[in-house]
């Protein structure tokens, strides 16, 4: 009889389990198949949540190539904000999903954490946080995650050396033309 009990209290639990763990998944990834949200305001492609996310990468990305204690770094992190921007809507339809799918993937609480390690939000990321998620998904042995860092970390390089500030860092002074040409 006892067996029959935890036979039950297993299937129970059990099912239990699965019916949460299916409401949960069903949620959080439902944002990654459904149509993006509104861009935000001032900007084509990137909505509020990705902002954030750019705008932890940013200082980890360029790590000592910028300085994020400087009063002009608001400004400079806008204009490499709207340079990621540019590139993302000036993207065929598919490349754009599949960089919304991203994204939607690191704007979900549990997926973030699932696969990026970060609790938190990208506000309240440390960034020895966003470092560390960085090198996991640059030397993963899971393809996705190579890919995502690329992406994620290319487009904030390339969107801060297109700037006609960081010239005299890049020794090539015809990136923001080269930007320009590529991104219109």
């Amino acid at each position: 009889m006892s067996t029959l009990l935890s036979r039950r209290a297993f299937l129970r639990t059990s099912t239990i389990g699965t019916i949460a763990l299916t409401t949960a998944t069903t949620s959080t990834l439902t944002a990654c198949s459904s149509t993006p949200s509104t861009p935000s305001k001032g900007f084509q492609f990137l909505r509020e949540g990705d902002l954030k996310l750019f705008s932890a990468l940013i200082p980890v990305v360029l790590h000592s190539m910028i300085q994020t204690e400087t009063p002009n770094y608001q400004a400079l992190q806008i204009n490499i904000l709207k340079n990621v921007d540019g590139a993302c809507s000036n993207l065929a339809y598919k490349a754009q999903s599949e960089i919304y799918k991203l994204l939607d993937l690191l704007d979900g609480r549990i997926t973030r954490w699932l696969t990026t390690g970060v609790l938190d939000t990208w506000q309240q990321a440390s960034p020895d946080d966003v470092n560390h998620f960085l090198q996991r998904w640059q030397s993963s042995s899971i393809g996705p995650f190579n890919a995502g860092y690329r992406v994620l970390s290319k487009l904030v390089a390339v969107s801060y050396f297109s700037l006609p500030e960081a010239q005299a860092q890049s020794g090539y002074n015809h990136l923001p033309a080269l930007y320009q040409a590529i991104n219109s």
